[in-house]
C-alpha cells in the first residue's frame, strides 16, 4: 500500500470515530493501526482492515453460527483456515465454517473519500442482514396455546 493511501484512509476513519456519520449508525471504533470496528446491532460487527498491498481495505463481519452473536476474531484467523475460498471470490465473499460464517469485501481504497467509505460500511451492514439470515441458527417460535404452524 503506497504510504500516501495509508495516510489518507487513516484521516478518513479518524474522522469517522470522532464525528458519527449521518450514514452510520454508530461510531466506528480503533482496535489498531489499521483495523477499525463498527457495531452494526447485536449479531453484527463490521471489521474494517488495511490490506499491505493493492490499496484495498477488507470489510469482513463473523458471526457465531449458532445465532449467539458477533464474534470479535480477526478476519485473518478465518483466511488461515480458508485462505482459497476466501481470496477466490472477489469483490465479496463468504467463508462458512462449522461454527462461524465469515463475510468480507475487498475494497479499493486508493480515491475514496469519508462519504464513498460510510456508503460502502453501511451497504455491508445491509447485506450483512441479508447473508447472516441465510446462514445463521435463528430461535423457532414455540405456538400458543391452541394455535399450529404449518408449512
Amino acid at each position: 500500500m503506497r504510504p500516501y493511501t495509508k495516510s489518507h484512509i487513516r484521516q478518513i476513519m479518524s474522522g469517522l470515530m470522532k464525528t458519527k456519520h449521518h450514514l452510520l449508525d454508530t461510531y466506528i471504533v480503533e482496535l489498531a493501526a489499521s483495523r477499525w470496528m463498527m457495531p452494526v446491532n447485536q449479531r453484527s460487527i463490521i471489521q474494517i482492515e488495511l490490506l499491505h498491498h493493492r490499496d484495498q481495505a477488507l470489510l469482513s463481519s463473523t458471526v457465531a453460527r449458532d445465532g449467539s452473536g458477533p464474534l470479535k476474531a480477526s478476519f485473518l484467523t478465518m483466511l488461515l483456515l480458508e485462505d482459497t475460498i476466501a481470496h477466490a471470490q472477489r469483490p465479496f465473499g463468504i467463508c462458512s465454517g462449522a461454527a462461524t460464517i465469515t463475510l468480507h469485501r475487498f475494497l479499493d481504497i486508493a480515491a475514496i473519500n469519508d462519504d464513498q467509505m460510510a456508503v460502502a460500511i453501511s451497504n455491508f451492514a445491509s447485506l450483512n442482514d441479508v447473508v447472516f439470515a441465510d446462514y445463521v441458527a435463528l430461535p423457532t417460535a414455540e405456538p400458543r396455546d391452541g394455535e399450529r404452524y404449518s408449512i
